[in-house]
């Protein structure tokens, strides 16, 4: 029995066995025949998730008896449903899909990655073990204001969280962000804090951006948009606006500690709004 690169299975002879793809409550994947009446000996475990592929470990019975191992690929689509919980959509020759939904819950690791836990048998010792999947990517704001994971610049593969940010007020000086996104694990509704961090940087022309590292110490940004507004002699106020234009709803507050050493930058800045303001009556805008 073998794995097609379409995530058929095909039987020594050659036949290929219809049937779907299924993610137990034990987070073991099996295959199961239509109808269910040909018995599949194959069993896999989850090992590391793609942008477009789930890799699996395949365990299976030959005809002599012989117990044989191999790591396969099946492909596909990453995707959150309404509840916010990681789904995958396997790929199937006919065009439709199986829908692989697994919902023990996700976090975010320290190094601004999703990291998606659970706990699988061990075969040989019957005790449940921790195990987790984490998915390499890169955080953004996309479409409808969404804040999203893109797993693949290429495929488009992508989280798109339900949510809002935490807070109306963000201090640039505390370098994160939060947002709060509804998530089901396990039949539960739950009110989950997406925290990221990193660094709120502001270019010489005043160009605004939030600068997140990851595991791998690569360094990629967020693009914001915004209204600048004075708020007082020691503060500067920003609506942010996605990179889309459109607004957030959230206020940024920018404070000289942001800007580092150069105070001189800040007191261009706070000249730049009050000149603007002055003369337009409207904040500087970009």
């Amino acid at each position: 029995m073998k794995l097609t690169r379409l995530n058929e299975l095909i039987t020594g002879d050659g036949q290929m066995i219809k049937g779907v793809w299924e993610l137990t409550p034990a987070h073991e994947l099996r295959y199961r025949s239509e109808g269910g009446r040909e018995e599949i000996n194959l069993r896999a475990s989850l090992v590391a998730p793609e942008s477009n592929a789930l890799v699996i470990s395949v365990t299976e019975k030959q005809f002599d008896q012989e117990i044989v191992s191999g790591v396969l690929k099946l492909t596909g689509t990453w995707m959150l449903d309404p509840q916010n919980r990681i789904i995958f959509e396997v790929e199937r020759e006919s065009g439709l899909r199986d829908i692989l939904t697994f919902d023990a819950g996700w976090k975010i690791s320290g190094s601004n990655e999703i990291v998606y836990q659970y706990k699988e048998t061990d075969l040989k010792t019957k005790k449940k073990e921790a195990r987790e999947l984490v998915f390499k990517g890169a955080w953004g704001i996309s479409e409808q204001n969404r804040l999203t994971y893109f797993l693949s610049a290429d495929s488009g593969a992508s989280f798109r969280f339900r949510g809002a940010f935490q807070t109306k007020s963000i201090l640039a000086k505390d370098g994160q962000i939060r947002y709060q996104a509804g998530v089901e694990i396990g039949g539960k509704r739950k009110i989950q804090t997406i925290a990221l961090f990193g660094k709120w940087k502001v270019s010489r022309d005043f160009g605004l951006f939030f600068e997140i590292e990851y595991a791998d110490g690569g360094k990629r940004t967020i693009f914001f948009g915004g209204e600048y507004s004075l708020k007082n002699d020691r503060e500067i106020a920003v609506n942010l606006k996605s990179g889309q234009g459109e607004p957030l709803g959230v206020e940024l507050i920018l404070t000289q500690d942001i800007f580092g050493r150069d105070g001189e930058a800040f007191l261009r800045f706070q000249k730049s709004l009050e000149e603007s303001r002055i003369e337009a009556g409207v904040s500087f805008k970009w």
